[in-house]
């Protein structure tokens, strides 16, 4: 079922998401704050990560990028806070969701369910690589390349990459790659796909072009260099 870390100062809140979680099967370790959660971290596999943004110690955007930095695991944040600004820095530090407090147990566990089984983006059977200039991307090998060396992109990160190149030079809408990459319940989450493409742009370097915002519309990864 998963071994999920529940990051979280509150006791309360820590034991209310551990009895639903190992109610229904799930692996569940516990860490009060940063110092244990990296602790955690380091000693056991970890299939996924529930993370309290308001820790002692270092804080959970710190830990975010921490982790980020060394796996692509799952991270769904648990924040009391909704300014948007907060939610940006938690997804630009690697979060894949943002679940504000107080939040219903049936909400979360479904939003821990998707991110467990999900696949994110299969890649056709055959092999299919995408070159354009010194850029590859192979949907076979499920990776990305810039002059043959690896570019390291999270598993969401490739995931919104590889739906925009399975239908290059085309207008792929917001709520197509939102469903694909997050699910049907994230339709209209465009704050998610700002986040993410905005981080792919910076990561493809001269190559973050061929990735363009479609105003109102979506988004279309092209074949050639517009400039």
């Amino acid at each position: 079922m998963g071994n999920i870390l529940i990051v979280e100062d509150d006791p309360n809140i820590r034991k209310l998401v551990r009895v639903n979680l190992t109610k229904r099967g799930y692996s569940v370790s516990e860490a009060e704050d940063s110092h244990q959660a990296i602790a955690h971290f380091q000693s056991e596999p970890i299939d996924l990560v529930l993370l309290d943004l308001m820790l002692p110690g270092l804080s959970g955007v710190d830990v975010c990028k921490w982790i980020r930095e060394r796996s692509d695991v799952p991270i769904i944040v648990l924040s009391v806070r909704v300014e948007e600004d907060l939610k940006v820095a938690a997804l630009d530090a690697g979060a894949d969701d943002y679940v504000t407090k107080p939040f219903g147990s049936d909400e979360l566990l479904a939003r821990v369910r998707a991110f467990l089984r999900r696949s994110y983006v299969s890649a056709k059977a055959d092999e299919k690589k995408i070159q354009i200039g010194e850029l590859t991307i192979d949907l076979d090998a499920r990776r990305v390349l810039i002059s043959g060396v690896y570019l390291h992109l999270t598993r969401t990160e490739y995931a919104v990459i590889a739906v925009l190149a399975h239908r290059m030079d085309a207008i792929v809408t917001h709520d197509e790659i939102l469903v694909q990459v997050w699910g049907q319940e994230y339709r209209g989450s465009n704050h998610y796909l700002h986040t993410y493409l905005g981080r792919l742009r910076r990561k493809l370097g001269e190559y973050g072009d061929l990735l363009e915002i479609v105003p109102g519309m979506g988004y279309n990864l092209h074949s050639t260099k517009l400039f």
